[in-house]
């Protein structure tokens, strides 16, 4: 997914996690982390600002495990999804979010470095199914989480 504009004159370049050398200028910034509760999911949006390709990746882990160091990270919830962000970069780590009445029990971000924010978002029950999206105008990744089928 690509946000704002880049200037003409900056050739494109490829992320590769873990390396600070390749990360693409100028970085995108992970700006704000919100939750909120819809009729049938809910929904964790990472709201983007400035210029880059943003790349992500969601999944289930067993155990939150904070990148670079190895560090587990207590997640509020039955089980845990990872949501990395690739080709970012944020000014802080964002204060931890924990909800009630939802599909998620809270939000932990683990991880704020030059070109990745990692976070974890704990589920208020089992392996629900979710998605993942990515807006451009404007710039956010959307987790939803959605209820089980009745």
């Amino acid at each position: 997914m690509r946000i704002g504009s880049p200037p003409l004159n900056v050739p494109p370049s490829v992320v590769v996690p873990g390396t600070e050398t390749n990360s693409p200028l100028p970085l995108a910034e992970v700006t704000d982390v919100a939750i909120e509760h819809l009729h049938d999911r809910s929904r964790v949006t990472y709201h983007l600002s400035g210029t880059g390709t943003v790349t992500w990746k969601v999944e289930y882990v067993s155990e939150a495990i904070r990148g670079g160091d190895n560090h587990v990270v207590d997640v509020n919830g039955s089980a845990i999804l990872q949501v990395d962000i690739m080709g970012v970069t944020a000014r802080q780590q964002f204060p931890p979010i924990e909800t009630y009445g939802g599909t998620i029990a809270g939000v932990e971000t683990a991880l704020v470095s030059r070109e990745i924010v990692q976070s974890f978002v704990g589920t208020a029950a089992g392996h629900p199914e979710f998605q993942v999206i990515g807006t451009e105008s404007p710039g956010h990744i959307v987790v939803d989480v959605f209820y089980a089928p009745a």
